[in-house]
């Protein structure tokens, strides 16, 4: 059943099975050890404004080429602050291009403490996302880096431009920085567009509940180091929360620098708490000096993929003793969906189970017809709670994409599409995606099974597949991998048996093909059209 249709079901009153709760505290298996303070979190604003009294000379970001104290930080944020007050009218929409770095923790604490809505566009992608996802935003006006050099043809005459420099020393007034409504559009995220047009999505901002939630879960804390790896355009408000307890944020362009440059930084500044990726991190550990680059870390958060045991084996051998990992499964959409610290003994089968419910949401599991299944069986997931207020096309938000939830208008409901099931201990398993799910030979196939069973193979560092279609043929399955050793060459015969081994006859891809690395899109998810599209090229 089509997620429309599902939803169509609920607004006509049609009553689910909503599971809520867990059965473990949000930090059980993690770092209990570790002292902390949540009390007195309001918003991430207040929190920051709060470590600028208290810590005024310790260092808040650092990006390689600058760096702020919190007193230079909040000196920033409330100069830029009070310009966009002075230019954008209540409700308005702020964007900001610049590259991950300093400049990017200053604009978006000002433009987020402004109260607008603020949309944030990674410097680095190729000029025309770039053009793209400003033309989706409806930007008043545009904050911009002093100094660096960008292509910005695409922003009209009519857009206020900002330039800011964060050596510069403003002297601004404190002021009452703007408490946030999570039940109005305060910041837009984009997700990756491989359909070709970028979807914006808007969310509420000053959820101090939810601030104190992922500081309970993590122990964070003053002696915390953060190091910031992802793109800007998907990171969102994340790197203001190690702020709020007084934290430094150390960020990392890797699209300019490199991870090898992440590696020293990690050693270098101690780096506490990563987290990131699994297929990205699978390639990190391969690198030389891994281990003592992490000798410090803390924290390893993984997420944005399902994660193999053997990843799990793999990141144990390389990370320190006293390293806590954690697991956190959700989407853009609805936000955190389940988490746990991972037990290894908990893990039963090739692919690690995505953990407990998450606090703040309730999930019901529905079957072809939309009705419940029953206790451990698999079912599409469906999520309620607080979550993306909508969707965001050229500056308007809709509800299309997400129903409200009759019982709380501050909460959602949205058809997420993945399959899952629940165990006896209330942990939850990802099986796969409904959207993945086609039909080989009259018998139903899923792509990601058949991607997990290549990534347990020996020797295989990522894979992808592909449905290949040709006029008047029957669709093939096509794999693309990635191998540890950069110039092996797979054998593609016993991957074929390993995926018949762990799936079925029919599900054994009819072509293998050898990439040095899967192509990702800026979330790190497999670029599946240019995938695609390299069917079409002569290779192996």
């Amino acid at each position: 059943m089509s997620q429309i249709s599902t939803l169509e079901r609920l607004s006509a009153g049609s009553k689910l099975d909503w599971i809520t709760g867990r059965p473990t505290p949000i930090d059980f298996g993690g770092p209990v050890d570790v002292p902390f303070e949540s009390t007195g979190l309001v918003s991430m604003m207040d929190g920051i404004e709060r470590q600028a009294l208290l810590r005024p000379d310790k260092l808040a970001v650092e990006d390689g080429e600058k760096a702020l104290t919190y007193a230079e930080l909040v000196d920033r944020m409330r100069g830029l602050r009070r310009r966009i007050l002075n230019i954008v009218p209540p409700g308005g929409v702020v964007a900001a291009v610049v590259h991950n770095s300093a400049a990017a923790t200053v604009a978006m604490s000002a433009a987020v403490s402004s109260g607008r809505i603020f949309v944030p566009i990674d410097a680095g992608h190729p000029v025309e996302r770039q053009s793209a996802l400003f033309a989706e935003s409806g930007a008043h006006a545009v904050l911009l880096a002093k100094g660096v050099e960008l292509d910005t043809r695409y922003i009209g005459p009519e857009v206020h431009r900002l330039e800011f420099d964060v050596d510069e020393v403003t002297g601004a007034e404190p002021g009452d920085p703007a408490k946030g409504d999570p039940t109005r559009p305060g910041m837009v995220m984009f997700t990756s567009g491989s359909t070709g047009r970028p979807k914006g999505l808007a969310f509420g901002v000053g959820d101090s509940e939810q601030l104190r939630r992922y500081v309970e879960k993590f122990h964070l804390n003053a002696d915390d180091v953060f190091i910031s790896l992802a793109s800007l355009s998907q990171t969102g408000a994340a790197d203001l929360i190690g702020l709020t307890v007084g934290a430094t944020v150390r960020i990392v362009d890797v699209k300019r620098r490199g991870m090898m440059e992440a590696l020293r930084v990690m050693g270098e500044d101690g780096v506490t708490f990563l987290s990131f990726v699994p297929s990205v991190l699978r390639t990190l550990m391969a690198l030389p000096g891994v281990d003592q680059a992490m000798r410090s870390l803390r924290i390893l958060d993984l997420h944005g993929e399902s994660i193999l045991a053997s990843d799990i084996a793999l990141f144990r051998s390389k990370l320190p003793a006293q390293c806590c990992i954690s697991i956190t499964y959700g989407s853009t959409e609805a936000g955190a969906v389940f988490s746990w610290f991972v037990r290894d003994e908990a893990i039963t089968g090739a692919v690690a189970p995505i953990g407990y419910l998450a606090s703040g949401k309730s999930v019901a599991l529905i079957d072809e017809t939309g009705q419940p299944v029953r206790a451990g069986e698999v079912g599409e997931l469906l999520v309620r709670g607080r979550m993306a207020l909508g969707s965001w096309m050229k500056g308007q938000l809709s509800d299309a994409r997400f129903m409200k939830d009759p019982d709380d208008p501050r909460s959602r409901i949205y058809g997420m599409g993945d399959l899952v099931r629940q165990r006896e201990d209330g942990l939850f398993e990802y099986v796969g995606r409904r959207d993945r799910q086609i039909k080989i030979r009259g018998l139903w196939a899923d792509l990601g099974e058949i991607e997990t069973a290549l990534r347990s193979s020996e020797g295989v560092a990522d894979a992808a597949v592909v449905v290949r279609k040709r006029a008047g043929e029957a669709d093939t399955l096509a794999a693309f991998v990635a191998m540890i050793e950069p110039h092996a060459r797979p054998d593609k015969a016993q991957l074929r048996r390993n995926v018949v081994s762990a799936t079925a006859e029919h599900m054994a891809p009819s072509e293998i093909r050898t990439l040095e690395a899967i192509p990702r899109l800026a979330n790190y998810k497999p670029d599946l059209r240019r995938l695609s599209a390299l069917l079409d090229d002569c290779g192996d």
